[in-house]
């Protein structure tokens, strides 16, 4: 056998050529998550943190739907169990019939009206 050429004796490569020949090896693995991603790497990454932020997006909507719903149910609820006066009743359907939403543009600010006229109904069912 030839001892000058390859590896030594011992059938294993010394430390620093191991770290070398390896790129995932213990001492580059620094060195590989400090370097700036290339393109590729950079788009995939990006593509799942926006996909991760649809499913925010979704849980959040879906659980704003939900408490909403369910102030509208109470105040349902509460319209039907509880004796009102005409002239409550009369505020409370003004309310609602001036409520000005545009269901179609999908806005933010027509949640909050709905919301807000929701609200209002049910403090004034509890007064």
């Amino acid at each position: 056998m030839s001892e000058g050429k390859g590896t030594p004796t011992g059938g294993k490569a010394p430390a620093s050529a191991e770290g070398e020949r390896t790129p995932a090896g213990r001492k580059n693995i620094a060195a590989a998550l400090a370097k700036k991603p290339s393109r590729k790497v950079a788009r995939e990454m990006l593509v799942l943190e926006l996909r991760r932020l649809r499913a925010l997006f979704s849980e959040i909507a879906e659980r704003y739907l939900a408490e909403t719903e369910a102030g509208i149910v109470a105040a349902i609820a509460a319209a039907e169990r509880k004796p009102l006066s005409a002239a409550r009743v009369d505020r409370m359907l003004a309310r609602v019939h001036d409520l000005s939403v545009k269901p179609r543009k999908g806005r933010r600010k027509d949640l909050a009206r709905i919301e807000k006229v929701v609200a209002s109904l049910l403090k004034e069912m509890e007064g």
